[in-house]
């Protein structure tokens, strides 16, 4: 976004692989900050630099962080704050790792999915409004009908080529600030989160990014032998989606109260029976943390085929307004010139 702070994936990976490998080998934690702020790309010093001083003042590493969660992810701040509170800083900067270089894994695969429909849009635009420009300038075969008009929106020659670009771009432009506008409007509130899981794909896609990441806290959690009172809710921000996180006190109050992990779960109304299912099977075997692996990677899948899918409905939609605008010009110079040629010779 324009003006953010906030770290791109390459950065984000770039600290979490250099941490992971540190922590592993044993070097202290401020030391391995203090090398990445010292031997870090551009992007990565000034921020690494700041913890570090936090961090030799006796700052958490997760307090720390919180000071430049501009800079960070709310995802990356949770997991963090797991792994310092389980000890297992080394696993949560692995999973990190492998999560941020699938997103830009699907980055990559969308924009190249979309690329060349939106090349073949674009040439369709100025193709259109080419033919604008040479049928309005162009004698016509029947002086009593004048120039045809290929969209028939009384579009002509240069004057209704320049106004059909600036109609197209000044839509283009319209779409996407209204977009973004709605989208930072409405970011972050439960509801709306909500009724994005409801959407067809694309909420089945948000659902299961969030279920990847409620697996892989609860599962550090769980392995690291913390006390779950004190960090299930945790799990709930890691999956940095407003509809798990104000559903955290729910499933937190049910857990204090004695409840198992399975009835906390399906209190919040939010997971799958599936998911329900197996959680259920893996609490009551006392096997809850393999099974919690095993959902996360099965969720990181789904996640990755949903995404996919969504990259060939962008394109296909792309497609479809390409076709639909040459198919309309083309029908209707058809039609004109057909129609012009019997009523001359009839």
């Amino acid at each position: 976004m324009l003006g953010s702070r906030r770290l791109n994936l390459d950065r984000l990976i770039e600290i979490a692989r250099s941490l992971k490998f540190s922590l592993s080998s044993g070097i202290m934690l401020r030391d391995a900050v203090s090398l990445l702020a010292s031997r870090g790309t551009g992007a990565v010093r000034p921020v690494a630099g700041q913890i570090t001083k936090d961090l030799e003042a006796g700052w958490s590493f997760k307090d720390a962080l919180d000071k430049q969660a501009d800079s960070f992810p709310p995802l990356f701040l949770s997991l963090v704050e797991v792994g310092e509170e389980t000890g297992n800083l080394p696993e949560v900067m692995t999973e990190l790792e492998k999560y941020y270089e699938m997103q830009v894994r699907l980055k990559r695969e969308f924009v190249s999915g979309v690329t060349w429909p939106l090349v073949q849009f674009f040439a369709a635009i100025f193709i259109i409004a080419g033919l604008i420009l040479v049928l309005g300038i162009l004698p016509s075969a029947d002086s009593d009908r004048g120039p045809i008009d290929p969209l028939g929106l009384g579009l002509l020659g240069p004057e209704g080529a320049v106004f059909f670009l600036g109609a197209v771009f000044s839509a283009l432009l319209v779409a996407t600030v209204s977009f973004v506008g709605v989208r930072r409007l409405l970011r972050r509130r439960a509801v709306v989160e909500r009724l994005i899981f409801r959407i067809p794909v694309v909420g089945g896609t948000v659902k299961a990014m969030a279920l990847t990441r409620f697996c892989v806290a609860l599962n550090l959690v769980l392995e690291s032998g913390a006390p779950i009172l004190k960090t299930f809710r945790l799990s709930f921000s890691a999956t940095d989606n407003a509809a798990f996180e104000t559903a955290a006190p729910v499933a937190d109050a049910a857990l204090r109260r004695g409840s198992s992990v399975t009835d906390c779960v399906t209190r919040t109304d939010l997971f799958p029976d599936e998911f329900l299912s197996m959680v259920a099977v893996g609490e009551e075997s006392g096997r809850l943390p393999e099974v919690l692996h095993q959902q996360a990677l099965y969720y990181d899948e789904l996640t990755r085929r949903k995404l996919a899918l969504l990259s060939k409905i962008a394109s296909g939609i792309v497609w479809l307004t390409v076709a639909a605008i040459i198919i309309t010009a083309v029908i209707r110079i058809f039609l004109m010139t057909y129609i012009a040629s019997i009523e001359k010779y009839t």
